[in-house]
């Protein structure tokens, strides 16, 4: 399994900030996901304020994504990141280097 990050513009008409539009975005991403028997784990998705949407997955193989964004019916240019390693607080060395 490999982790992804897929990039991509926010549809126009899509209001994140709105409850009942999100909820119903999830659902057919998520329906999407459930399509690709256990091939995709969603992970999440952030929305920003440029109107990009980044959703992080965990991928069988990149091919799974092209079935993904055919079943969640995503239309325009899709970007696709490949994580390499993730860098978090847990990483940070001592505040004194070793010698």
């Amino acid at each position: 399994m490999i982790k992804v990050l897929m990039e991509r513009d926010l549809p126009a008409n899509f209001d994140v900030t709105d409850d009942a539009q999100a909820a119903w975005h999830a659902r057919i991403a998520l329906d999407a996901v459930i399509a690709s028997q256990g091939k995709m784990h969603w992970l999440c998705t952030y929305a920003t304020d440029d109107r990009k949407l980044f959703g992080l997955v965990v991928v069988e193989n990149e091919g799974v994504i092209d079935e993904f964004v055919r079943n969640a019916g995503i239309g325009g240019t899709l970007k696709i990141h490949r994580v390499l390693r993730t860098l978090d607080p847990s990483l940070a060395a001592p505040k004194t280097q070793p010698k």
